[in-house]
């Protein structure tokens, strides 16, 4: 019995395994999306006409205010001004509504194919994302949908054959972060990124590992192949599953465990209270703790998330920046093909978890599976008949 608990175990607990597939010209790979965050999120004509218009008294200490806020974010909570006659509720929306137009060109070497530009809110606050799936989700024009969105753009994959494939950003017109990810994935204000000045052009290339699961190990449940797909959601705030989305949501929980309230570019459920300028200075006390999802005794925070299980990460090869004389460009895209990936496949399924079971029953009790099926029939259907023949 105890070997046999054991082997139930491992099938429930571990089944999977992962291995490398070295056939690089039998796959596609994804292109690279980017999320970019430009510095200046306040149009300065914008913001003259708010105050201008605005019946607050001390103006220069609302511009000032106003100008934080649209760069709060955890590692600058702490700087913002205490200004109380802004609503809570209204930051995102004042922020919102005083930021830049942002319309870059964006052009790629692949006919007939569009990136797509979706403004989207992240941790670091407005961003812009390209070619991303999940970005909508936190979009401005979704916030209060709650439910899975068609996008109009189908992944965009390119080939070995296809040869060097890049994207072109052209007319920032800002100095700006960018942040490289997955199709089905968002930066946080743990994510790596490359920073870039005004009158700039960085040209950023990268090569990828992929992970991906077989039509199998899909059919397995999401404890033993320990890994979720987008669509099999446990989140609260969003509509869509992402290891990122999730690390966000173990955040707003611990923003609600020590100040009782969540920054305002969060999504808030019912019951939830958006932090105001004391509530935001209150989380800059717990910002390491916040960033690094760590607490108080440096040990990591249990905030059981899984990777997706069809994923994609970019490493970077060669970034380069230099200054340029037709605006502020970005240029990103893959030279090197990766020359392999990693598959997640069964390795102990339940034939085998009868198998070993069967074995251990014929080494320590001389039956097999059939016979405990025997003992289960004549104590059960047998015996029936048998008493209704008396």
């Amino acid at each position: 019995m105890y070997l046999s608990h054991t082997t139930w175990v491992r099938y429930q607990s571990s089944p999977t395994v992962v291995s490398m597939e070295r056939d690089m010209f039998a796959w596609n790979t994804t292109f690279p999306a980017i999320t970019i965050c430009i510095e200046n999120k306040i149009d300065e004509e914008k913001l003259e006409n708010y105050i201008r218009n605005s019946e607050d008294t001390d103006k220069s200490k609302l511009r000032e205010f106003v100008k934080a806020l649209a760069n709060a974010s955890f590692q600058t909570f702490e700087s913002l001004p205490r200004y109380e006659a802004v609503p809570a509720d209204h930051y995102m929306r004042l922020i919102l509504d005083l930021t830049p137009d942002f319309k870059p060109d964006i052009n790629i070497g692949a006919a007939g194919v569009t990136l797509g530009l979706v403004p989207t809110i992240t941790e670091m606050g407005l961003c812009y994302s390209f070619n991303s799936k999940v970005a909508i989700y936190n979009s401005p024009t979704e916030a209060d949908k709650w439910n899975l969105v068609k996008t109009e753009n189908e992944t965009f994959f390119i080939h070995p054959l296809d040869g060097e494939v890049f994207a072109q950003l052209i007319n920032i017109s800002a100095s700006y972060s960018v942040y490289i990810h997955g199709p089905y994935e968002v930066p946080d204000i743990s994510t790596k990124y490359q920073q870039s000045s005004k009158n700039f052009y960085m040209k950023i290339y990268v090569t990828a590992v992929t992970v991906y699961t077989s039509s199998e190990a899909a059919k397995l449940s999401i404890g033993q192949r320990r890994c979720r797909f987008p669509h099999e959601n446990n989140l609260k705030h969003n509509s869509i599953y992402t290891y990122t989305l999730c690390r966000m949501e173990c955040r707003i929980k611990l923003c609600l465990k020590f100040c009782g309230c969540v920054p305002h570019f969060y999504r808030t459920i019912r019951d939830e209270k958006t932090c105001d300028v004391n509530g935001l200075h209150c989380l800059a006390k717990y910002k390491d703790i916040l960033y690094k999802l760590r607490d108080d005794s440096d040990k990591k925070v249990s905030c059981e998330c899984y990777p997706i299980c069809d994923d994609i990460n970019y490493v970077i090869q060669t970034s380069a920046r230099q200054e340029w004389f037709l605006g502020t460009n970005l240029q990103w895209g893959i030279v090197t093909y990766p020359r392999m990936r990693y598959r997640r496949d069964i390795i102990f399924g339940f034939t085998d978890v009868l198998v070993a079971v069967g074995g251990m029953a014929g080494l320590f009790l001389g039956c097999s599976v059939l016979s405990f099926t025997e003992i289960v029939y004549f104590l059960s259907l047998r015996l029936y008949w048998y008493c209704r023949g008396r």
